[in-house]
């Protein structure tokens, strides 16, 4: 859905809610929340002009007319705006929304609602550590987006993409629910990452304490976690040092040593560690951080397998390492308004392929 539109229905839903707050209308209102992660965006960024302005406030007449003046009280000198003498007060509010919102579009990457949902988010390349109000911390790694809601009898976590390591603060009567897609994991103090991989898979280790996986069960079955791996239709609890993919509502579980661990979560600190993994895995880790992106060309180089550890965003150290082994890097440049960079053609020694 366009921009605009998105606005148009977000300042419609901000005057129904105002006039008719009923627990139907609230319903519906969630619904379209949850239809798409820009509607919560938009909708929370207008509220807060709302609140803090009380501009729109003044441009909603009782009788659904537009008092025809009113934008001159807020307009800037020499400014012309022509608006008809009928026109209907929700088209008019939302031209004032799309402005409002323009401003405050630099607010920065926190936003919340008056259902007591907070969003943040990271950018690519970006890392973000978050101090939740319970006591516990949640660390958003790049091109990431969670929502977060605490009550006195719950905690719930919605990663809408990406990836977060959180460390639960123990509070046995409100357990800490991640949602990513389809898939739950519920904890009362422990320390676990979460990846969702595009909607489809979601991937968690166990760091410390222990995870329960949606749908929870009754009694513990431990005995999945000592096979490698294990196809399962439900597993009740997951233990430290241990990490399972969902995919389809089949799970996978299997052991973690504690080098593989450290490996896998080397990008709480900014790294990428790999160990025997192929250059076509490799690349699609580093372009998860980079706008420069690494294009494979030669289909003979990509199940290399190689190892080491880089910063996550230094695209250039990874390609000259690359290059060492006789692996052939072109730089293709692209205007300078092209977001993502430009991309580096990677070749085999002997590969006549043109980048």
């Amino acid at each position: 859905m366009p921009a605009s539109d998105t606005e148009a229905e977000a300042s419609e839903w901000l005057i129904r809610l105002e006039t008719d707050p009923s627990p139907a209308l609230q319903a519906a209102f969630e619904e379209w929340l949850a239809a798409d992660p820009r509607n919560r965006a938009v909708y929370v960024r207008l509220e807060k002009t709302w609140r803090h302005a009380d501009v729109l406030r003044r441009l909603r007449p009782l009788d659904g007319e537009v008092d025809e003046n009113i934008i001159d009280k807020f307009a800037k000198p020499g400014a012309i705006v022509a608006i008809p003498r009928r026109a209907p007060w929700r088209r008019y509010l939302a031209i004032a929304a799309s402005l409002l919102l323009v401003v405050l579009g630099g607010l920065g990457w926190m936003a919340w609602s008056r259902s007591g949902w907070q969003a943040y988010r990271t950018e690519q390349g970006g890392f973000q550590r978050i101090s939740l109000q319970d006591g516990s911390t949640a660390l958003l790694n790049t091109n990431s987006e969670i929502r977060v809601k605490l009550t006195s009898a719950r905690r719930e976590i919605v990663l809408v993409h990406g990836e977060a390591l959180f460390t639960v603060a123990h509070d046995t009567y409100r357990p800490f629910d991640v949602t990513a897609a389809d898939t739950v994991v519920r904890a009362v103090g422990t320390e676990f990452s979460v990846r969702l991989r595009d909607q489809q898979q979601v991937d968690v280790i166990v760091k410390e304490g222990r995870v329960a996986i949606d749908p929870p069960d009754e009694s513990p079955n431990t005995k999945a976690a000592q096979q490698q791996p294990v196809a399962s239709t439900r597993l009740s609890t997951l233990a430290a040092g241990e990490a399972v993919s969902v995919r389809s509502r089949k799970l996978t579980v299997r052991k973690i040593a504690d080098e593989d661990m450290t490996r896998k979560l080397a990008w709480t600190q900014g790294r990428l560690w790999f160990d025997r993994v192929t250059l076509a895995e490799a690349v699609t880790e580093f372009n998860r951080y980079n706008r420069r992106q690494l294009v494979i060309d030669d289909p003979a180089i990509e199940n290399l397998h190689i190892g080491g550890a880089f910063e996550a965003t230094d695209l250039d150290s990874f390609v000259a390492a690359l290059q060492s082994f006789g692996i052939r890097a072109v730089n293709q440049e692209t205007g300078a308004n092209d977001v993502n960079g430009g991309t580096v053609h990677l070749l085999g020694a002997d590969s006549s392929q043109p980048p």
